[in-house]
């Protein structure tokens, strides 16, 4: 037998391309897409949760806003979630690529909940645009691997998941992230909001590698949470 980590560790390793297909005995398929030995997407019904239901429980999304996104995906189903966010203002753009990011990497460990399954992989083919693809930390650190070459493999047990509650930032420990005497008023609040988020910008770290780039999407996310836990 082997492990989750065993493929996905040789298929990095070897730099691979295509789309890896786990088959269960019920009928499931669920696939990885590869681009030069990185995951760039996972399709699976192990893990639905929608991008507007992780901003909110992130708390980095309100729920007049998540209301609203909900309307206007109704109104336009064709269009993305993450668009009509950032078109509406609702959040910016590295943001949902933070939130993107982390719906990717919990698709990835809702796989290591699968006890058994048939491996098959397949070469390249069309997919659709994704954002930056998983480091091989993100999808490897901390797996258990046993180096065989079989085809059907034995996962560890499920990994528990996260509460569904994040607690919400102390408005002091905000304060404290935006570099600000407590009892600030909004516009030194947002301010300093503007300009910390102005040095974790994308186009100032051109040759940022995918682990860096996920630093900086975090540090902004919470640079971001402690704006809205002071502002709203």
């Amino acid at each position: 037998m082997t492990t989750l980590g065993d493929v996905l560790g040789a298929l990095h390793r070897s730099g691979a391309s295509g789309v890896l297909e786990l088959s269960e005995d019920r009928g499931a398929t669920h696939r990885v897409y590869w681009n030069s030995g990185m995951i760039t997407q996972v399709d699976t019904d192990l893990f639905r949760e929608r991008l507007g239901d992780l901003l909110s429980r992130q708390g980095w999304l309100e729920a007049g806003a998540l209301a609203r996104l909900a309307r206007r995906l109704l109104e336009a189903p064709s269009r993305r979630a993450g668009e009509i966010l950032v078109d509406e203002g609702f959040v910016s753009r590295d943001l949902v690529s933070l939130a993107l990011r982390r719906q990717l990497r919990r698709r990835v460990e809702a796989l290591f909940g699968l006890r058994d399954a048939q491996l098959t992989f397949r070469a390249p083919r069309p997919q659709p645009a994704a954002q930056a693809p998983l480091s091989p930390h993100e999808f490897l650190h901390g797996r258990p691997r046993f180096r065989s070459r079989t085809r059907v493999y034995q996962s560890a047990p499920p990994r528990a998941e996260p509460s569904s509650r994040k607690a919400p930032v102390p408005r002091a420990g905000a304060y404290a992230t935006l570099g600000i005497t407590p009892g600030a008023d909004r516009a030194t609040i947002v301010q300093a909001f503007r300009r910390l988020a102005l040095n974790l910008h994308p186009d100032r770290f051109p040759n940022a590698d995918a682990a860096e780039r996920a630093k900086l999407l975090s540090r902004f996310a919470e640079l971001s949470a402690a704006y809205h836990a002071l502002v709203h």
